[in-house]
């Protein structure tokens, strides 16, 4: 089942603009920057994830907050989305910090990340 949210992804136009205003506005802290356009912020139980935009642009009508799911067995569940006839808008799962994912649409064109974690 995916049931279980793990990571909130905030896309953000500026990494360093955000961090300054989710840690010194807002009062969150760093929990780990995996590079320079992915950085952790410390918060339980479900991870808060801010990662710049890949154009730099607003999203118009693609997602600026997307919700992770947890895999436990992220090819068989990639398989029980595929006979259910969920888009997936990533084929092949992809990597990614703390292991690998892919994203699918909700019928109303909200993308969410399906992650499995490899530690």
């Amino acid at each position: 089942m995916l049931n279980k949210a793990c990571v909130v992804t905030i896309k953000v136009k500026d990494m360093e603009e955000a961090i300054a205003f989710y840690t010194r506005i807002l009062g969150f802290e760093i929990s780990r920057r995996y590079s320079e356009t992915i950085v952790s912020l410390k918060q339980e139980p479900i991870a808060l994830v801010l990662e710049t935009s890949q154009t730099g642009k607003d999203h118009g009508n693609s997602n600026n907050i997307v919700l992770g799911l947890e895999s436990d067995d992220l090819d068989r569940d990639i398989e029980m989305l595929r006979e259910k006839e969920v888009r997936l808008v990533t084929d092949e799962p992809k990597p990614c910090p703390p292991g690998r994912y892919i994203e699918i649409e909700d019928p109303s064109g909200n993308k969410l990340e399906v992650l499995e974690f490899s530690q």
